[in-house]
């Protein structure tokens, strides 16, 4: 894996930089980063764009991909840039990726396409990929102009420092190509942009070895940051009214404990419901990926409780593991289940729902059947045709 910027030069393979602010993992953005490279890395040259430096070896272990075996380049931010951003008390700042746009138009005339995968859609000074996950500058543009307002626009109001940094222009950003992560966030985009998107679901690895149907426990698994907006408090609310008509559910909780004083609060409250149902919940902190998706191969059910869910990582690796997974009616994630009102659940509706469904052999096994073809839309191979025919579009215009 090489650390320097190549000069560009003619040759057999076609160039590609793509910009990502962090290739370490967890995370849906960098699960999409890292499968973009796999999947380019043996028919085109890649470079990473990227903050800091990769950790290839534990991208590789979560996500299933070898990119250790690749001929990887990477250019970072300079240590002088990283020490000014790390100055910053704002954790969620994105100057870095406001950098990271100016640094991908400087160095966009080396390479024959580039492809933004990051969190934040991207200005990249022209032609690209923007893969979105969902439109978070969007909602900047109601208020503030862009960069061109300059410092004095700043100093009125009219435009945001990170703006001028990144030098973005909106009609440049709008000239990508833009992916989506769901049919849902690609609306999203349009009512931000006015320009509506091609989905393509990030790409989801199935478990190694799952259990039939019968030999699975009767379980929920529920995966996730230990964090409030996962509501794994009152997922285990709603399982305990179901267990009360069918005792034999166990409840599988699956997370890493969020720092700081509200994810702290939320870890106790949450580690004492689970020590009050320690009969049927269990707690599994820091669970290497193997092992969750080992339980998920060993559960018959999943659920999700995030509300308006861009797409749903945790809920599509239990369809890939052949659970049945229960999602809340909203976002993306209700593509994930085919739409299907059965497993499509508000918040007053759950309990009965899932009771329903899981008390009716006939519907349990008319659903199976329909998530088994589900599975095909979030395959390795789906997302390697759809971002290939992307990249080939983008280098097939830039010819012209």
């Amino acid at each position: 894996m090489g650390t320097a910027r190549r000069p560009y030069t003619a040759g057999l393979k076609k160039k590609i930089l793509l910009v990502h602010q962090s290739l370490r993992p967890p995370g849906g953005s960098t699960a999409v980063a890292a499968w973009t490279i796999e999947v380019l890395k043996d028919d085109y040259e890649v470079t990473l764009l990227t903050e800091t430096e990769p950790d290839v070896a534990a991208t590789d272990r979560f996500y299933g991909t070898s990119l250790g075996e690749s001929n990887l380049s990477v250019i970072r931010l300079s240590r002088a840039a990283r020490f000014v951003f790390g100055l910053d008390p704002d954790q969620a700042s994105i100057q870095p990726v406001a950098y990271l746009m100016r640094l991908s138009r400087r160095y966009r005339r080396d390479y024959d396409a580039v492809i933004a995968t990051g969190t934040e859609e991207m200005d990249l000074g022209g032609p690209g990929v923007n893969y979105v996950h969902y439109p978070y500058l969007a909602r900047f543009w109601g208020k503030y102009r862009d960069s061109g307002a300059g410092w004095m626009g700043c100093l009125r109001g009219e435009t945001k420092p990170w703006m001028l940094l990144a030098g973005i222009r909106v009609e440049r950003l709008k000239q990508s190509t833009l992916l989506a992560n769901s049919d849902w966030t690609g609306r999203q985009v349009e009512n931000g942009y006015g320009i509506r998107p091609r989905t393509l679901y990030p790409p989801v690895t199935a478990p190694p070895r799952v259990l039939d149907w019968e030999a699975r426990e009767e379980g929920f698994v529920t995966a996730g940051r230990l964090h409030v907006a996962k509501r794994m408090d009152w997922i285990l609310s709603v399982l305990g009214k179901v267990r009360e008509r069918r005792p034999a559910i166990r409840l599988h909780l699956v997370g890493t404990r969020e720092p700081g004083r509200v994810g702290e609060a939320f870890y106790a409250g949450l580690r004492k419901l689970v020590d009050e149902n320690r009969d049927w919940v269990q707690l599994h902190e820091d669970l290497p990926r193997e092992d969750l998706l080992e339980l998920m191969g060993r559960c018959r059910y999943a659920i999700h409780a995030l509300r308006a869910e861009h797409f749903g990582i945790a809920p599509a690796e239990a369809l890939m593991a052949g659970c049945v997974p229960f999602v809340h009616n909203s976002g993306g994630q209700v593509e994930i289940v085919g739409r299907d009102p059965r497993l499509c659940y508000e918040d007053e509706e759950a309990t009965e729902k899932i009771s329903a469904v899981l008390g009716d052999r006939a519907t349990l096994t008319a659903l199976r059947e329909m998530l088994a073809a589900q599975r095909e839309l979030f395959t390795v191979e789906r997302f390697r045709i759809g971002m290939r025919a992307a990249v080939e579009e983008v280098i097939a215009a830039s010819r012209r």
